[in-house]
């Protein structure tokens, strides 16, 4: 008797600490680490001259789609899925010529036409209601989704996705980097080095404007989905909706993180999780 409580004993104290181990660690690798593996699947949808790639975390429960920011491929949510509903299903979609999606983006390429490679993934997985968010161009995106796919939508989460290029001025005369530490800054430096190995600065450049040629005002003026909009305070006094560009309306709520700035996902991920978690449970309810 003593032999097989001792065996179960063994037994338990050996899950806890490989599960306190795979907790720190997904906590630990860097932005430029290894690409999702364990308990996630790669889906790779043909496109014209290529594929777009999404990484799915399969759940039972609601779907929640993430978008990465421009230059970030799945990776970049990695400090933030451990603070996400287990349950949830999550897809991480892979903007053209970022992660395992190519080609590149074209000079046609638009917020537009990336919300509606994000529709031909749902199509493709069978995914017919879902939950969008996204970082930066990401939550530009998903607030595109709005307007190019709204009968597929529960809701809209932009972690610090402009309105228009303005709010990024009018907000935080577009400090994106303050509150960053040595190590942090490094670890982006690293990271965005790694995702655009195979770009040129001419592509670099044009990608990098995407953001500019888009406004979301009448978006978000005629909305009536539920849109949760996160952003990072950079240690002083909140923005106004007037700066930010974000209409008052009771559908959007605008949820702040102290002393974070443009990267909230990575800064405080514990928090903003909670966010996530909150307003997706109060949509489904």
């Amino acid at each position: 008797m003593s032999n097989a409580v001792s065996a179960r004993s063994f037994l338990l104290t050996v899950f806890v600490i490989r599960a306190l181990i795979t907790t720190v660690h997904a906590d630990d690798i860097p932005l430029d680490g290894p690409r999702l593996s364990e308990g996630f699947i790669e889906h790779l949808i043909p496109i014209e001259g290529g594929e777009l790639c999404c990484v799915q975390r399969p759940g039972k429960g609601a779907t929640l789609m993430l978008i990465p920011g421009t230059f970030s491929d799945s990776r970049v949510f990695r400090k933030l899925i451990p603070h996400l509903d287990t349950e949830l299903n999550l897809l991480l979609i892979e903007n053209r010529g970022l992660g395992k999606s190519h080609p590149k983006p074209g000079i046609d390429a638009t917020i537009e036409t990336c919300a509606e490679d994000a529709v031909r993934i749902a199509d493709q997985l069978n995914v017919s209601t879902f939950f969008v968010g996204g970082h930066s161009l990401g939550g530009m995106i998903a607030i595109q989704l709005a307007e190019t796919a709204p009968e597929k939508l529960q809701g809209v989460i932009s972690l610090e996705g402009w309105t228009n290029w303005q709010a990024a001025r009018d907000a935080f005369d577009f400090d994106m980097k303050s509150t960053l530490s040595e190590e942090e800054l490094a670890e982006s430096a690293r990271y965005r080095a790694d995702t655009l190995a195979e770009w040129t600065k001419d592509e670099e450049k044009q990608f990098a404007t995407l953001w500019r040629n888009w406004d979301g005002g009448d978006i978000l003026r005629t909305t009536q989905l539920p849109v949760l909009e996160i952003y990072g305070t950079r240690n002083h006094p909140p923005a106004t909706r007037d700066q930010l560009h974000i209409p008052d309306r009771d559908n959007i709520a605008l949820a702040w993180i102290p002393g974070a700035a443009h990267k909230v996902h990575l800064e405080e991920p514990a928090r903003v999780g909670e966010l996530i978690n909150e307003f997706i449970r109060s949509k489904i309810e």
